[in-house]
């Protein structure tokens, strides 16, 4: 027999957020439809700001510092991806003051893990080829995360030495990321022969390997100088004309059609009439890199990208949780599911977009590297707060941590041992066994969260 004394409860999500358009029974009534209609719209808002101001300015960003693809992905496109999350850390710490509790990382970030790779496999049209190298090193600093986050909520209250710890390992996580290629030749030719052969496969392979025939075009090549001092820059490679031609950074952008221009034909008008809003908003508000005018603030279009897609994903989650309410969808059920895929829209959209491109280790890379930033940039929020503004610690929640330590560890190590076993290729097989290992987990927390499985399950809070 269960008591109310022993009975967890969480705070419900949509108290997170204001109120709805609608009563309950107004939304019950049809209003609901409205909601679905925010969401679906929200959802088209990302993919144009992803898709035509986050992803170019990615690329310029990539093509100034030298980035290899899987730095990149794992560094500025995890940072901007993330976002939301970081914002709504910040809002949790300083304006709601809602306990940022492990049990709402751990839906969120296995579904960054397993979903995202599960729609990056089954959404790509091609097979990307992915190196031992990037995959390894995000899984082990994803695990020294994981570590080091149950580590500092241990007792439930976090200091600021111990939200410092937290960004000192990111910062190290950088560190080690800047001299990526020299620490990956060196442990490569040390400690395993089998990935020098990767090494080399890997120099003629995907990553260096034009995704579109460049090479072809009278363009000139745009040459960058060896840097090997620093291991985050590509040697005498030919990446930036690479990245030029991506986003069509090349002449052609500048034959681009306007966002006011009416398509010729009748399907793409229909999709400009309902982008139109927001693409008109964006081109006024954010810059496109892609054009020579406007390329030298490929910078302000990175962070500005960045909110835009905050912005819209705050929206989202909001209508979501809405939806969740108004459906009568238990609420650790929906943090689970509706809003941990919410949350993470912008990183799946991000990485699968890349992934259509063929770059298979910049998708893994934001995947895993999405995840690092998530865990370890609480501290940012935690450490301001504890400083700055109040030196009493921050309270969180670390009830359930055997559980959630043991999913977040169960679900890194199963995708990588999957993408091993599948030959080192991201695609649709490897995709399915993702959403099928997704779909497992999730079936056993939403029965271990209703207490089904386990002996205590979880309420809402009055």
């Amino acid at each position: 027999m269960i008591t109310d004394n022993v009975t967890k409860c969480v705070q419900a999500p949509s108290s997170e957020f204001p109120e709805g358009f609608f009563t309950l029974e107004e939304r019950k009534a049809g209003g609901i439809i409205i909601h679905f209609i925010i969401i679906l719209y929200m959802l088209l808002a990302i993919d144009i700001v992803c898709e035509e101001y986050f992803l170019p300015s990615l690329e310029v960003v990539s093509e100034c510092l030298g980035l290899s693809q899987n730095v990149a992905g794992a560094t500025f496109m995890a940072a901007g991806s993330s976002a939301p999350e970081l914002v709504t850390a910040f809002l949790g710490v300083f304006v709601t003051k809602g306990d940022i509790g492990v049990s709402t990382i751990v839906g969120s970030a296995v579904y960054n893990l397993l979903g995202i790779c599960a729609a990056c496999g089954l959404l790509t049209t091609m097979v990307c080829d992915l190196t031992c190298w990037p995959v390894f090193r995000d899984c082990a600093a994803y695990a020294i995360s994981v570590a080091a986050l149950v580590l500092v909520i241990f007792d439930n209250a976090i200091y600021w030495y111990e939200a410092a710890l937290l960004l000192l390992i990111y910062t190290l996580y950088i560190v080690v990321l800047c001299f990526d290629i020299c620490l990956k030749r060196y442990l490569m030719e040390k400690f395993s022969p089998c990935c020098t052969c990767l090494t080399q496969a890997m120099e003629e392979g995907n990553e260096q390997r034009p995704l579109i025939d460049w090479q072809e075009k009278t363009g000139p090549l745009v040459h960058r100088c060896s840097r090997s001092d620093s291991g985050i820059f590509q040697e005498d490679s030919d990446y930036s004309q690479l990245s030029l031609s991506l986003h069509g950074l090349s002449e052609k952008i500048e034959d681009k059609c306007h966002v006011f221009e009416v398509p010729e034909s009748d399907t793409k008008r229909i999709t400009w009439v309902l982008s139109l809003p927001i693409a008109a908003l964006l081109s006024i508000t954010t810059p496109d890199c892609r054009r020579r005018q406007w390329r030298k603030w490929f910078m302000l279009t990175f962070f500005l990208s960045a909110v835009w897609i905050s912005g819209f994903t705050y929206v989202l989650v909001w209508m979501v949780s809405i939806v969740g309410e108004t459906l009568e969808i238990p609420e650790t059920v929906m943090g689970l599911t509706l809003l941990a895929a919410g949350t993470s829209i912008p990183d799946t959209v991000a990485s699968v977009l890349v992934a259509r491109e063929g770059k298979g280790d910049m998708a893994m890379s934001n995947i895993v590297g999405s995840n690092v930033f998530d865990l370890l940039c609480l501290g940012l929020p935690w450490f301001v707060k504890t400083t700055f503004v109040d030196p009493s610690p921050v309270q969180v929640n670390s009830s359930g941590m055997t559980y959630t330590t043991a999913s977040l560890l169960l679900s890194i190590i199963f995708m990588f041992v999957a993408i091993k076993v599948n030959g080192w290729k991201l695609d649709k097989k490897l995709g399915a066994t993702c959403l099928l290992a997704y779909v497992v987990f999730l079936t056993i927390s939403i029965l271990n969260e209703l207490g089904i499985l386990g002996n205590v399950p979880v309420r809402t809070c009055d």
